[in-house]
């Protein structure tokens, strides 16, 4: 009982000290959960962006229509072509 008449001060600060280091490495941990989920918000809206510009540039190029000709007509169109130049 005298030991811990004598040394009670000492106890109570290092049960303090274990409880204080728990409690810094908590908030340290919960701010970096913070900034995590910050990160991905952004890269979300970053993407939700790009994406949309994709979408556009999908839509605005549309596949040119081929017009299809016979054989003679084809020939025709060369030659008329070659003459050209």
């Amino acid at each position: 009982m005298e030991f811990l008449k004598k040394s009670w001060k000492w106890i109570v600060g290092f049960i303090g000290f274990f409880i204080g280091l728990v409690w810094m490495m908590n908030t340290n941990s919960s701010k970096k959960v913070k900034k995590i989920k910050k990160n991905i918000k952004s890269n979300e809206k970053k993407t939700k962006e790009v994406n949309k510009k994709i979408e556009n540039i999908k839509i605005k190029k549309k596949k040119p229509v081929v017009k299809k000709k016979s054989g003679k007509e084809a020939t025709n169109s060369l030659k008329e072509r070659l003459k050209k130049k």
